[in-house]
């Protein structure tokens, strides 16, 4: 999906994600990932069009950012906000380019994964990409 493709090229375009980590998996972890890590899900993905007929996708999009300890967790979902909230721009995925129209923050909260003792900071965002 070009929405995930979007999220991941703007997240490895931010020196700030990717001085933390460039691992960032669609849907789930690969089995016995090393923390710290980012997964994003596209949660639902609506087509519209605007005003002038130009087709629109809005997605709902989750990010995970997986980390060892609460503050590592909340440090890295920082960072992906930074990179992400607010933004519009076109990146170059594969399959071409994804205009990215903008890109809003929804909310957040941080679980505990007993099973693994990892701290998870969830965060919801509104994305908007140009068909």
């Amino acid at each position: 999906m070009k929405v995930g493709l979007a999220i991941r090229a703007l997240l490895l375009d931010s020196s700030d994600v990717t001085a933390i980590t460039n691992r960032i998996y669609p849907e789930l972890a690969v089995e016995g990932a090393d923390a710290p890590y980012i997964v994003y899900s596209v949660v639902s993905n609506s087509p519209s069009d605007a005003k002038d007929g130009t087709p629109i996708d809005e997605a709902q999009v989750e990010l995970f950012s997986v980390a060892s300890t609460y503050s590592a967790a909340n440090d890295l979902a920082d960072k992906v906000r930074a990179a992400l909230d607010r933004r519009s721009k076109t990146v170059s995925v594969s399959g071409g380019a994804v205009t990215v129209q903008s890109i809003q923050y929804t909310n957040e909260v941080t679980e505990v994964s007993a099973e693994r003792s990892l701290y998870v900071s969830v965060q919801n965002y509104t994305v908007r990409i140009t068909r």
